[in-house]
């Protein structure tokens, strides 16, 4: 696989080159062009999906420490898979195929539930500098209440809240991407928002009577 680094793309992406400014490519021409040998073709791929795959990892509760060695192991595979052949449908899916499953592989060899940094997230930077400090502790525990509890989701129901609801996908394409039906697909993403509806109002329930 050509050698890109990770925190390379997001500066490739905001200063990028003139020519693939004038010659946009489609996802899938780039990974033809990348099976025919032209090393450029596969780090443009990267760098176009350094942001939602870094996303969908850090939403998926790997470790920060954890997150560029998977990167580079979702892209070798990548790397293999398109050597080998083209993805029958869009290349989208395929690629977030091939992310969750290199996620639930990484759980399983850990072996332990990961939670997202709270801390390492620049949006809830940003807003606990604009609150008050009690109110911005409080908006920290309750993001990291969340996150806790959507790593606790069945995998199933995790992954596809996050496709859809974090990522953007469509439910067709998140299907495509965990090989599940539509259908099976917003069932999933209707039981996770409950279990974390079900969830929160636990907490409140339990808040109140400490506080009573």
């Amino acid at each position: 696989m050509p050698s890109t680094s990770p925190r390379a793309l997001s500066n490739e992406r905001s200063s990028g080159s003139r020519e693939s400014r004038l010659v946009p490519s489609s996802d899938r021409v780039l990974l033809s062009r990348h099976a025919s040998g032209d090393p450029a073709a596969f780090a443009q791929l990267m760098q176009t999906y350094a942001n939602p795959i870094y996303g969908y990892l850090t939403r998926a509760g790997v470790r920060a420490a954890d997150r560029d060695d998977l990167f580079q192991q979702i892209f070798e595979k990548v790397h293999r898979a398109s050597l080998r052949s083209l993805p029958d449908g869009a290349v989208r899916p395929w690629l977030f195929a091939i992310a969750v499953n290199a996620v639930r592989d990484a759980f399983r060899r850990a072996k332990v539930r990961s939670v997202v940094a709270l801390d390492e997230r620049p949006a809830a930077r940003a807003r606990a500098a604009e609150i008050p400090p009690d109110r911005a502790a409080e908006e920290r525990q309750t993001l990291g209440f969340l996150d806790a509890e959507i790593a606790r989701l069945p995998p199933e129901q995790r992954d596809a809240l996050l496709l859809c609801a974090v990522e953007g996908l469509s439910v067709e394409d998140a299907a495509a991407a965990l090989s599940a039906p539509p259908n099976t697909v917003k069932t999933r993403v209707r039981r996770a928002r409950l279990a974390l509806a079900s969830a929160m109002r636990r907490r409140e329930l339990r808040e109140e009577r400490e506080g009573a």
